[in-house]
């Protein structure tokens, strides 16, 4: 199903919203058994709910009887959804961008005490956090500026995926919840120097 109103490609952009509506992919549910499972407050959902289903994102595919109000099973109107980005508008990641780079910040202030830069025994500059005492784990903040080939880079970015998809088949209810990004892009206007190792047969 293509999406091309505004107001519903709002929705693709904030991943509260696409984690709600997904829930309605696959069958017909009930707004208490969704409630449940994503542990929300049933009148908070249905207010969720009821702006998807003007949207025309979802439908109400069944309508169950019983004494007093029928309870009503709402289903996704398309199977899956393509928002062109034309269509989209903010980026898709730009909610969640900005909440890590405040949980960043947050936790920076509250664990680290400065940062330490040094040379690296290959002439790289390396900066290291140090952290405050008795400070919780630091943030991980961490930046690479890369030489790559195609094939290198597509290397890379299998390798960074298959391990967030390992780490996230270990979810543990217990565990608190971080947010995580991974990223790469090609860097079209670079001046200066990467962080490869220096080649030992590299000439001045």
């Amino acid at each position: 199903m293509t999406i091309r109103d505004p107001r519903a490609a709002m929705v693709f952009t904030q991943s509260h919203w696409r984690r709600i509506l997904l829930q309605f992919a696959r069958r017909p549910r009930a707004l208490g058994d969704v409630a449940r499972e994503l542990e929300m407050d049933l009148k908070q959902l249905h207010h969720y709910v009821t702006r998807l289903h003007r949207l025309g994102l979802v439908k109400v595919a069944e309508e169950r009887k019983r004494a007093g109000r029928g309870i009503k099973l709402y289903q996704c109107t398309g199977e899956s959804y393509f928002i062109p980005s034309m269509a989209a508008p903010a980026p898709f990641s730009r909610g969640l961008a900005k909440e890590l780079r405040n949980a960043i910040e947050r936790d920076a202030a509250a664990s680290i005490e400065g940062m330490v830069f040094s040379l690296d025994p290959q002439g790289r500059v390396c900066g290291a956090h140090v952290e405050k005492a008795n400070a919780r784990t630091s943030p991980m903040d961490s930046w690479r500026i890369l030489a790559l080939s195609p094939v290198q880079a597509r290397q890379l970015k299998q390798e960074l995926a298959e391990v967030l998809d390992r780490f996230q088949g270990m979810a543990d209810a217990r565990g608190e919840v971080y947010l995580v990004h991974t990223g790469m892009a090609r860097r079209l206007d670079h001046v200066g120097a990467t962080d490869n190792p220096v080649q030992a047969d590299a000439k001045p």
